[in-house]
């Protein structure tokens, strides 16, 4: 009975797939290409590259699909190298590790999303959403300026400019200035109610990492989880808020439970960007500081010059990940923050180019002297939808060695 329905569900997915796409709109919703120039193996200068883009097939609007697809390249000068992967690859040659290198920098258009959409559903501002894959960032802001046309809100400390080795040695998980993200298959449903516009998802998570396996060849991911949130967005002249709670049930473990808010407060002078949350507390253990996520953005503006003090405090679990190395079973990397400040003349929200300077402190609470330093004068411009970005990151802190004293970045990404 359960086959017959999933393949008469899968069959009428085909169906409305096929007639949706027909005649369909394909969109470049990100782009980000950053090249960083810097002391690279056996300490000579080279450029690395790193890619990450979403690509989106959608069709109809009442009712329509949207298939999205996303390339991520640590490495694009490696990726270039290697070509592709050698079927007849001998793996009694001992040479595994060359094998995992070319397998992990391999340029690959994959599967990110699918979504299938009704709206207005019984003539009322009702969206219902069946998604697999990569969905909505809870605490981000990110849907204010498609739901209500304001300007972006979020944080620009996130990505590859400002994290460009990665957490926990993985280069794809970043800080992506959400507080959590939905990853998985499920329903969503969304009321656009003016200013307000609550939802709720329900899905099984596939965000989980499940740890070794016994097969030593690696980790066993993305065993699903019964999950659930619930999100508001707040639309106010000077007020914007979005709050969500969540949580996920674990079967014989015990169940983990998140939530937070973003809020932005301000005039054209000045604004307040705050966000603060719970990434993960297992339901029963210590709650402290390792759980949450806190970061404070006053934000100044007078005329063509601002500046934005940005202090963030990571969490030592983002997106069900624990995102710092373990050695013997103590964290190494616990308690870090980033200080960040950045004065800028003009913005490319208003006009054509930004440039200016931005100081940038990541410091460890539990040992003061343990501390990174960045000076990095940059300049933006806005051409047809792109984002050009230049950057020389500094770090006097390794004066006078000149192997590992700047990188620099260059950087392309979308921008709407």
């Amino acid at each position: 009975m359960k086959k017959s329905l999933f393949i008469t569900f899968f069959v009428l997915m085909g169906s409305l797939l096929a007639g949706s796409l027909f005649g369909a709109e394909i969109t470049v919703p990100s782009v980000e290409v950053a090249s960083r120039g810097g002391t690279v193996d056996n300490d000579n200068f080279g450029i690395s590259s790193s890619l990450a883009a979403d690509f989106s097939v959608t069709g109809g609007y009442k009712y329509g699909i949207t298939l999205g697809l996303g390339m991520e390249v640590s490495n694009l000068e490696k990726a270039l190298s290697y070509g592709r992967l050698d079927p007849n690859f001998d793996f009694s040659s001992g040479k595994t590790e060359e094998f995992v290198e070319r397998y992990n920098n391999q340029a690959v258009l994959s599967f990110r999303s699918l979504k299938a959409t009704a709206r207005e559903v019984f003539d009322k501002p009702l969206e219902i959403n069946f998604f697999i894959g990569h969905n909505d960032k809870l605490g981000s802001g990110d849907e204010f300026p498609e739901l209500f046309g304001t300007a972006p809100l979020g944080t620009g400390l996130k990505g590859f400019f400002y994290y460009p080795e990665g957490l926990n040695n993985d280069p794809f998980f970043r800080f992506n200035g959400a507080i959590h993200s939905i990853k998985g298959t499920g329903l969503s449903l969304k009321a656009v109610l003016g200013n307000f516009v609550p939802s709720l998802y329900i899905y099984s998570d596939l965000s989980f990492p499940e740890g070794k396996t016994a097969d030593a060849q690696g980790k066993s991911y993305y065993s699903g989880h019964y999950s659930a949130d619930a999100r508001l967005l707040i639309n106010q002249e000077n007020i914007k808020i979005e709050a969500f709670l969540g949580g996920t049930y674990r079967n014989d473990k015990d169940p983990i439970l998140r939530g937070g808010a973003l809020a932005w407060f301000g005039t054209n002078a000045f604004g307040l960007l705050m966000q603060a949350g719970i990434t993960y507390w297992e339901f029963g253990e210590t709650l402290g500081l390792d759980n949450c996520y806190f970061l404070v953005e006053p934000q100044l503006r007078f005329g063509t010059v601002g500046a934005n003090l940005t202090l963030f405090y990571h969490p030592l679990w983002y997106q069900n990940r624990i995102i710092y190395e373990k050695d013997d079973n103590t964290i190494k990397d616990d308690g870090r923050v980033d200080v960040n400040l950045r004065l800028f003349y003009n913005d490319t929200v208003k006009s054509a180019f930004t440039a200016g300077v931005e100081t940038r402190v990541n410091l460890k609470m539990e040992d003061k002297g343990n501390f990174d330093l960045w000076v990095s004068p940059f300049f933006s411009t806005a051409t047809s939808g792109m984002l050009w970005d230049f950057m020389v990151r500094i770090k006097p802190k390794n004066f006078p060695d000149k192997k590992d004293l700047m990188d620099v970045f260059i950087g392309i990404r979308t921008a709407f």
